[in-house]
């Protein structure tokens, strides 16, 4: 255990200079460049091939594809049933490698800027995007 005669100096030094941490959350921080934030999704791009669930190793990512039926007078013309892909992304368990965003082969997948996650509840951290 130090003695108080060897804190003291360093008590006072530290006293006398700027802090070295930032005042987050008060001061904006900047994202520096090559951050790998959140997985957003782009439903239009998406195929429902599901390689990024496939890829994904912490098995963050489900991807449901849905038909949508044409209505009544497009069926008569002819029109063909359209697919809509839904990504649930699980935050908790996203290890933000951005896997994901390199093994899609439409680019419907990208990584935002995104830093503050953090929530209470575990359903807060489901993000269905459509």
């Amino acid at each position: 255990m130090k003695k108080a005669g060897v804190l003291i100096p360093e008590l006072m030094r530290n006293l006398a200079e700027k802090p070295v941490t930032i005042l987050y959350p008060f001061v904006e921080v900047t994202v520096p460049e090559g951050f790998r934030g959140t997985p957003r999704f782009v439903s239009d791009k998406c195929i429902g091939c599901r390689a990024c669930v496939r890829d994904c190793t912490a098995e963050a990512i489900e991807i449901d594809v849905k038909k949508i039926d044409p209505a009544p007078e497009e069926a008569a013309a002819g029109a063909k049933p359209q697919k809509k892909c839904i990504m649930v992304l699980y935050l908790d368990r996203c290890v933000h490698c951005a896997r994901c965003v390199e093994v899609c082969p439409k680019d419907a997948l990208f990584m935002d800027q995104e830093f503050e996650v953090a929530n209470f509840t575990r359903d807060a951290l489901r993000l269905v995007q459509e």
